[in-house]
């Protein structure tokens, strides 16, 4: 898609490219089967039910998201004051996440090779002729899954409020006052469990 790129890529071809992506491809689904097959599949359906649920404490969230990014941590504290265990954004992030990942594995498995001479899937089924609408669907899903992609790395690695974070998504834990400031409920909600029980 950016053929100015190639050139710095010691010993790229086209067919080194379509390798490497088909390699990747494969790995991203046998990952995420890996996970949903062998992981705590009861933590996955809560976690996935909790993403799926918006409220109206969330809609108020989104329309003060640009305020947060630069407020000072008392202020950020105070818009963050009703958030659960994942914010609006987070919501809207899984959200897109799905969507795009799963019209990205359409696209590819469209474009799977399945011969020798490179037939595709959406050449059998809808004519060789829409092989290049198919090629371009997957480019442009590609560049709009990198936009969110980049905010969440930037969030994450470089946000100072949001830095701790990167912990919780590298190891599954967060520092228990973080997030008491930022994810409030969750917090309570989770002081209520561990005291019933």
């Amino acid at each position: 898609m950016f053929p100015a790129l190639r050139g710095s890529i010691r010993g790229y071809t086209p067919v080194v490219g379509a390798r490497l992506h088909l390699a990747w491809g494969v790995l991203w689904v046998v990952t995420t089967v890996a996970i949903v097959a062998l992981g705590d599949r009861g933590g996955l359906g809560r976690t996935a039910r909790e993403l799926a649920r918006f409220n109206r404490n969330d809609r108020v969230w989104l329309r003060r998201f640009p305020r947060w990014l630069v407020a000072p941590n008392p202020e950020r504290a105070q818009i963050d004051r009703a958030v659960g265990r994942f914010n609006a954004g987070q919501k809207v992030n899984a959200l897109f996440t799905a969507v795009t990942s799963g019209l990205l594995l359409l696209t590819g498995l469209a474009l799977w090779p399945l011969d020798a001479r490179g037939t595709t899937l959406c050449a059998l089924l809808t004519g060789s002729g829409s092989v290049g609408y198919w090629l371009t669907a997957d480019r442009w899903l590609t560049v709009l899954a990198l936009g969110p992609l980049a905010g969440h790395i930037v969030l994450a690695v470089l946000h100072p409020s949001t830095r701790p974070s990167l912990t919780g998504m590298l190891v599954g834990h967060v520092d228990r006052d973080w997030a008491a400031t930022h994810h409030p409920r969750w917090r309570a909600a989770d002081r209520d469990t561990r005291g019933a029980a």
